[in-house]
């Protein structure tokens, strides 16, 4: 198996559920697993702030099983990072760090990016600005599905048009839109001889009884609006009995009493059972005892959907609605039934977004008054799921069928594979496009650069320095302060450095700015920030000379 080549930025928020149980710090756990699980002992790349993060890292993936070396280099060492020659980040780029790379050297590395959510204000500005500006060609943003590159050309074309409407703009970056799936840990999903009859007797489930499973967030309108679902199971009860597990963690006590409200008003007839998210064992036993997966997202916050392909490598049949990264993976009539879905017309929302950016509604409205516009065909779901109630043969044939796609497609060593490539192939880019030069970052400018008008001078490194008398002495009085202190840092303001410039300064007398910060083995502009330090608190004089510097 190749190394990769690329390194991981690490931010435990984006990799953890212990928090958060969204679709994107669970893909991110699943992410850090497959690494492990595809370089279990190659030497591996963290990018990220501090020692607790790099620790974090390394626990996290050798809790997965990881025993090699994990290589740790801080934000910002960019330069370190171009051996690499790549960086993961789970999401969308940070302009910022664009912009601090190519301050140095622009073709040092390549990002690469992914989406997940697409809905919100952030992300969707995200993708609009990757035409522009700090981004390069070298650059890429995976998209999870072919629907959220859809979403990303479009957008993009859009924001082009605009600036070209709005200033003339003729020429715009072109980052990489690859489309690469999300991963899944097959083997962990894989159906195992003799659970199942034991998972049915834990969950109460009889032997003529169908059990329909969907798992994931239990909330109706930032998730899937359960009650079509609940429709469509009350039909099949008039045929066979039939058992609705729903497996998750509900967000409020509100929203489960909603849930429950539906199940009454909707399926008297379906017998329904709740199993805890985060309830390990009792999750799994509903996933070994299940007999179909069911997964109807209406929701524009769905831009890929794992658990139809867990489902799939748990060798489960599945319903799923016919929407957005569910037509990448499930093969209609082949590992499932995909039921269509029908929009309002363009136009019809307009409202609703500008509310929704002003502020007006909140994002959950938002997402879920869209949610109440889209429909899941209420007679073809019905029918989906009565075929794969009432038929045993064809819920093993594509039970079947769907565990040896997500074996060959979506296992995280196939994915992550495919990442290596795209790192190799954004090499590539960049060697074509040769060396590059500084870019300034005009926002994030050197503030003694911007505000360079405020003082009446600056300092010169022909001017001359003196220690005043009893320096010394003073200075441990000073460093004691807390004024005086507080922005003592190894990299931007060393107490060693202020130290041994004044005992240079003490044993040697005066010199110029330049030679002193040269002696202190300091000839950096982090020694210049240490000379004015020690002239602001009055323990050196310098003078302006009246040579040329």
């Amino acid at each position: 198996m190749k190394s990769p080549s690329f390194a991981i930025y690490f931010a435990g928020d984006a990799y953890s559920t212990a928090n958060k149980i969204m679709g994107r710090q669970s893909a991110g756990k699943a992410f850090m697993r497959g690494v492990a699980r595809t370089w279990p002992t190659a030497d591996l790349h963290g990018f990220g702030q501090g020692t607790r993060s790099a620790q974090a890292m390394h626990k996290q993936l050798a809790g997965d099983g990881y025993s090699g070396q994990l290589k740790w280099i801080e934000v910002p060492n960019w330069d370190a990072l171009s051996e690499v020659g790549a960086l993961y980040y789970p999401s969308p780029v940070a302009k910022d760090f664009a912009f601090s790379r190519n301050a140095t050297n622009a073709a040092a590395l390549s990002f690469m990016g992914v989406t997940f959510t697409l809905s919100s204000n952030a992300a969707m500005d995200q993708v609009a600005d990757l035409v522009l500006p700090p981004f390069k060609p070298w650059d890429a943003m995976i998209c999870i599905s072919q629907a959220a590159l859809d979403f990303s050309t479009q957008l993009q074309d859009e924001m082009k048009a605009w600036w070209s409407a709005q200033t003339g703009a003729t020429r715009f970056n072109a980052p990489q839109l690859p489309v690469i799936a999300l991963g899944i840990d097959c083997p962990a999903f894989a159906p195992q001889p003799g659970l199942r009859e034991k998972a049915r007797a834990a969950l109460e489930l009889g032997a003529t009884d169908v059990a329909f499973l969907f798992s994931g967030r239990l909330s109706f309108h930032g998730k899937a609006n359960p009650a079509p679902m609940y429709q469509a199971l009350e039909q099949v009860a008039k045929q066979v009995s039939v058992v609705c597990i729903e497996a998750g963690v509900f967000p409020n006590e509100a929203i489960r009493a909603g849930f429950m409200a539906a199940q009454q008003a909707l399926a008297p007839s379906v017998r329904f059972i709740w199993v805890d998210g985060q309830d390990e064992l009792r999750y799994r036993q509903a996933w070994q005892g299940a007999d179909v997966f069911i997964s109807l997202s209406d929701n524009i916050q769905e831009t890929f959907g794992l658990t139809p392909l867990e489902a799939m490598a748990a060798a489960l049949p599945v319903v799923v609605s016919d929407w957005n990264g569910y037509k990448d993976t499930v093969r209609d009539g082949v590992d499932g039934l995909r039921v269509p879905t029908t929009l309002p017309p363009a136009g019809i929302g307009s409202d609703l977004a500008m509310r929704q950016a002003l502020g007006l509604v909140t994002y959950d409205f938002y997402i879920g008054s869209t949610s109440l516009a889209t429909v899941v065909d209420p007679t073809a779901l019905a029918a989906a799921c009565i075929s794969l109630a009432t038929q045993p043969e064809l819920r093993a044939r594509m039970g079947a069928a769907g565990l040896a796609r997500a074996r060959s497609d979506f296992d995280w060593p196939v994915i992550l594979q495919r990442y290596t490539a795209l790192a190799d192939e954004l090499a590539v880019i960049r060697r074509e496009a040769g060396p590059q030069t500084p870019e300034p970052w005009p926002q994030r400018a050197d503030p003694f650069a911007r505000f360079g008008h405020f003082p009446s001078q600056t300092l010169a490194g022909n001017w001359g320095v003196t220690a005043r008398p009893g320096a010394l002495a003073r200075l441990h009085d000073l460093l004691g302060l807390a004024m005086a202190n507080y922005a003592f840092n190894a990299s931007l303001l060393p107490r060693e450095t202020i130290v041994s410039m004044l005992e240079l300064l003490d044993k040697h007398g005066g010199q110029t700015a330049n030679a002193l910060i040269t002696s202190a083995g300091a000839a950096t502009p982090t020694g210049v920030r240490c000379l004015m330090w020690l002239w602001k608190f009055d323990l050196v004089r310098i003078e302006a000379s009246t040579a040329s510097p």
